[in-house]
């Protein structure tokens, strides 16, 4: 049974951590097989809460709300490391000279935190200009003929290239499942069919009386 606090049953593409109560990105922000690429809309300075109290930071503003691999945009806070980075990219650090201009974030698990000196997942910034990649036209539903639409928090082509992987044909959710639910229903219908066969030979052995098993 639940506990009888406030909550909400999260469903759909809602995951965990979407929720949470820091205002900044953070590393659990991103699936780590990607790479999110954001545009930045404001530069911002004053303080911030954090774990270890209220420090003065610069902080990014970014023009989406949601790209792949970040269901929720929040500002990001700025780090020497990402300072750094941003002035090698861009020449200076000037509000008006990074407004507009674009960042590929990706997730460093060797961060040092400060806290306590291991090793944990930081968000970095890509030391180049994110490449223009033309995007290849996501293919139809191999099964049902229509167009993949995003599901699970997971853009369209990554759906289909995930399903091509796993399956061999691109695939929509609907369809993906509908296979993985055959499969899991053969595979128990073969597991059925050999108790059967094991314990029908069992008795056909002992019972000596030469009938067969229905």
């Amino acid at each position: 049974m639940m506990p009888k606090d406030k909550l909400r049953q999260l469903t759909g593409d809602e995951r965990l951590g979407q929720m949470r109560e820091s205002e900044y990105l953070g590393a659990e922000d991103i699936d780590d097989d990607l790479e999110p690429v954001l545009t930045i809309s404001g530069l911002w300075n004053g303080m911030v809460t954090l774990q270890r109290g209220k420090e003065n930071k610069d902080v990014l503003s970014f023009a989406e709300e949601r790209v792949p691999g970040i269901m929720q945009v929040r500002p990001m806070i700025v780090n020497s490391t990402n300072r750094k980075v941003l002035r090698k990219l861009f020449g200076d650090a000037k509000a008006s000279t990074l407004v507009g201009k674009q960042i590929q974030l990706y997730i460093d698990h060797k961060v040092r935190d400060p806290q306590d000196g291991g090793l944990t997942d930081g968000i970095r910034i890509r030391p180049y200009k994110p490449r223009v990649q033309q995007r290849q036209p996501v293919p139809p539903c191999t099964d049902c003929g229509n167009p993949i639409q995003p599901a699970m928090g997971k853009p369209a082509d990554w759906l289909a290239a995930y399903t091509t992987k796993n399956y061999g044909v691109p695939l929509c959710a609907e369809c993906a499942q509908k296979r993985k639910d055959a499969a899991a229903a053969e595979s128990t219908h073969t597991t059925e069919e050999s108790e059967v066969t094991e314990h029908g030979g069992d008795e056909e052995h002992s019972s000596g009386d030469g009938e067969e098993l229905l």
